[in-house]
């Protein structure tokens, strides 16, 4: 549980130092990290709604939202029953990108993009965007991909009957 949570607030700490760096570096420029792929450019406050311009103007639904679902996420990770080790990446993940952009809402009033793909028109995003949908394929290639595991249903005997009783019952003794 403690792990789970720890990472969680490593990768939320991630997206906070970079978007001060963004806010601070990128203010009146951009920057090319990878030639016709991938560069950098400041979107503030621009950022009002949810993914690809939806829902914008809506920064108080999307941060009661958030805040609802950031909850029930980190409820998730400190119950910690995962099948497999991708899916609890994938709950860390979302989690992580949830409450990144949620500080923005509630703090800032719109979140701070700056990620630009430079290869096609795609809205600028952020490093919280890309652990969201990063943790959604996750999430996804294990319900849809994977093997299901077999689970072995473990059932606590009552008090007073154990597995002696059950042989003693098929002797037929009471």
């Amino acid at each position: 549980m403690i792990t789970n949570l720890l990472c969680v607030a490593v990768l939320f700490a991630a997206d906070r130092i970079f978007k001060v760096a963004a806010a601070a570096y990128l203010a009146d420029r951009s920057v090319v990290l990878i030639p016709g792929i991938l560069g950098l450019r400041l979107l503030e406050g621009g950022n009002t709604g949810a993914a690809f311009g939806w829902f914008a103007d809506s920064t108080k639904t999307l941060a009661v939202i958030s805040c609802v679902c950031s909850a029930i996420l980190l409820i998730v990770l400190m119950i910690n029953r995962f099948d497999r080790e991708v899916e609890r990446w994938g709950i860390i993940l979302i989690c992580a990108g949830a409450l990144g952009n949620l500080y923005d809402r509630v703090f800032i009033g719109s979140v701070t993009d700056y990620l630009e793909f430079l290869f096609m028109k795609f809205p600028i995003f952020n490093f919280a965007d890309a652990l969201v949908n990063i943790g959604c394929v996750l999430i996804a290639v294990s319900v849809f991909f994977l093997p299901e595991k077999k689970r072995k249903l473990k059932i606590p005997a009552a008090e007073g009957y154990g597995p002696e009783d059950d042989e003693a019952a098929e002797d037929g003794e009471d």
